[in-house]
């Protein structure tokens, strides 16, 4: 039975929390989707609908696809884990030099990872919250609310553009600081040097 290092224990938690973010971020997504459709299309069913089944709308499908996602994270870290060792010292390297960053370093690490999930999901938010806002003005058309709606999210782009530009800026400035990664070939023949090295000692 093959024994866990604690690298590789750290690297999987962060990998299937990585994961499992994700489903959060799509599970919201469709409990806020179904919770919508219900509330503004079939206004009389939702409110025969009991305060528990509103929440579980809206907690039940985020809690699954994070669950769902985290777990597929675990299988896919294993499978990539025990591909071969090349991929296993890899993914061990990167994470060591993850771990090694100021906190600060971390959290633009991986919001630059995970940007694109993040800007749909927060353009999605802020256009349902717009809507949800703007529907209540009872003096407004349909197609004045609509525009309104679309004045908000094209300005939440503008913003999410922005905080992308900013977090691509910074994602390389934070690898301008970090030293150049050694080439394969060299890293392959310098492991073959100290291989020799220890054969010859012994």
């Amino acid at each position: 039975m093959k024994i866990i290092s604690d690298d590789e224990k750290n690297a999987h938690m962060n990998y299937v929390l990585s994961e499992g973010f994700k489903g959060l971020v799509y599970g919201g997504a469709l409990s806020a989707g179904v919770f919508s459709f219900f509330k503004f299309k079939r206004p009389q069913t939702f409110a025969s609908f009991s305060p528990s089944v509103k929440a579980a709308m809206l907690t039940m499908p985020t809690i699954a696809l994070g669950a769902f996602w985290a777990d597929q994270g675990s299988w896919e870290f294993d499978k990539k884990m025990h591909q071969s060792e090349y991929n296993n010292n890899e993914i061990l390297k990167k994470h060591k030099e993850f771990d090694s960053l100021p906190l600060s370093d971390k959290i633009v690490t991986k919001l630059n990872d995970h940007k694109y999930q993040i800007i749909i999901g927060v353009w999605g938010l802020s256009l349902y919250g717009s809507w949800v806002v703007i529907n209540r003005d009872k003096y407004m058309t349909t197609s004045q609310k609509l525009v309104q709606s679309r004045v908000v999210a094209q300005a939440v782009s503008v913003l999410l553009l922005l905080a992308t530009l900013f977090l691509s800026m910074k994602d390389k400035e934070l690898k301008k600081n970090q030293p150049e990664p050694i080439p394969e070939w060299k890293r392959v023949v310098q492991e073959q040097e100290a291989k020799n090295k220890e054969n010859k000692k012994q």
